[in-house]
């Protein structure tokens, strides 16, 4: 039997000998056709193996990819070398307290070491979170403004809303990263400092950080980045917000003590609030949930307001992106201009935009009205306001009304002294 099997794999391999010139172009043909489903499905930005696998994964004799492979192997054993070494003595992850604006977005890195192997898989990455005061984690509900990005598996939140404070937590099978506990506060210009970059003639400038005498606490700011410019090939404007937030130092005698707040509070701070304060090594945000009730009742901290800096800047137009379709000599047979929203059949369906944000605003006559932009694009970009067909320039505005109505830093519209004539559509 084992004989009669053997000469039967002796003829198969004869009749399909990969030397046959008949099976040789078939072959060729059906590699070139995966190839070219591989690109589509993966994009131009690998190189594919004609099974799917990334070449840069199996080089083989290449040495050019055995280079990006060691790289890249390197730079995740790395990545886990410094994961290690930030647990510290106490072996412990860090986790983060974020504080943000009502209306504004965040995004939440996924900070765990992914394999090469691992990251060309972001489904493995999964995310969850619980609302301030729930006790049990559950699995967070993609939409058009909760996102996941499919490049790096991080979580972008758009026009964050106050009921989605609480924990974030990423995790990959069974390991998880370190948590983000996140603080939706309302947006309001009146509790903002407005400051200059260092760069500036004239101040006001950031504050430094500044030491609580007796407490072993200080009082920072951490920045978020630049917004994008207001305009483009020519001069504009952007700007970033400094939250406060408090931070444990054992020993405050290291720090500059230039600013430090004399104080005659006689408020206690129990232990265990220190150790809460030790854990974030980052620091808590000031307006955070997590903060101790009685670190929020120190006055330095109380009184402390968040920042705002704003800068010019220039940057150059986006160019349109165009799709074209070329036939096998290379001819333009079609082309669909994507920025206009024109799109080609071969591109398949494009991603539908964020819905229209309208909403009704009552305010009574005579009050400080605050107009916020429903709106959002999924991105950071800037505002312009219009009252029914007319755009509105901020200096005109401010000009024209005598000071009534003006457009803050944080791109709202407040009018003071509402009247009756302000009703209108703004958007």
């Amino acid at each position: 039997m084992k004989v009669k099997c053997l000469v039967k794999i002796l003829i198969f391999t004869l009749l399909v000998s990969p030397a046959n010139p008949i099976f040789s172009n078939a072959l060729k043909k059906l590699k070139q056709k995966s190839k070219e489903a591989y690109k589509k499905k993966f994009g131009k930005d690998k190189t594919w193996h004609f099974l799917g696998h990334d070449l840069t994964e199996f080089p083989g004799t290449n040495e050019n990819y055995r280079q990006i492979n060691k790289e890249k192997w390197d730079e995740y054993y790395a990545c886990l070398m410094a994961q290690n070494t930030n647990l510290g003595r106490t072996m412990s992850i860090t986790p983060e307290s974020l504080q943000i604006f009502e209306s504004t977005s965040v995004r939440l890195d996924c900070k765990l070491c992914l394999s090469p192997e691992e990251s060309t898989r972001i489904d493995l990455v999964k995310w969850y979170w619980a609302s301030l005061g729930d006790k049990k984690l559950r699995p967070v509900d993609y939409t058009e403004t909760v996102l996941l990005s499919q490049s790096s598996g991080s979580l972008q939140l758009y026009n964050v809303q106050k009921q989605q404070s609480g924990q974030y937590v990423c995790r990959i099978a069974k390991v998880a990263a370190p948590p983000y506990f996140l603080t939706v506060v309302e947006s309001s210009d009146e509790d903002l400092e407005e400051v200059h970059a260092l760069e500036a003639p004239s101040g006001p400038y950031p504050r430094k950080p500044y030491v609580i005498p007796g407490f072993n606490l200080i009082v920072d700011t951490e920045w978020t980045p630049w917004t994008s410019c207001t305009k483009c090939n020519q001069i504009g404007r952007r700007y970033r917000i400094g939250y406060c937030v408090v931070k444990y130092q054992e020993n405050t005698t290291t720090i500059n003590t230039d600013n430090a707040t004399n104080t005659t509070e006689t408020i206690t701070i129990p232990q265990k609030d220190y150790e809460l304060l030790q854990i974030f090594k980052f620091g808590i945000s000031c307006q955070s949930h997590l903060l101790p009730h009685s670190v929020k009742l120190i006055n330095a901290v109380a009184t402390s307001k968040n920042q705002v800096m704003s800068g010019y800047c220039k940057t150059s137009c986006p160019e349109n992106k165009v799709f074209e379709v070329r036939d096998k000599n290379g001819n333009v047979i079609e082309r669909a201009n994507n920025s206009a929203g024109i799109y080609s059949v071969l591109q398949g369906i494009p991603s539908i935009q964020p819905s229209v944000t309208r909403f009704l605003q009552y305010e009574e006559k005579g009050k400080h009205v605050v107009l916020s932009c429903p709106g959002n694009l999924n991105s950071d970009v800037p505002v312009e306001w219009q009252i029914g067909s007319r755009k509105l320039i901020p200096e005109l505005l401010v000009s024209e009304s005598q000071g009534r109505m003006y457009i803050s830093i944080t791109d709202k519209v407040h009018i003071k002294d509402a009247k009756i004539s302000d009703t209108n559509i703004y958007r």
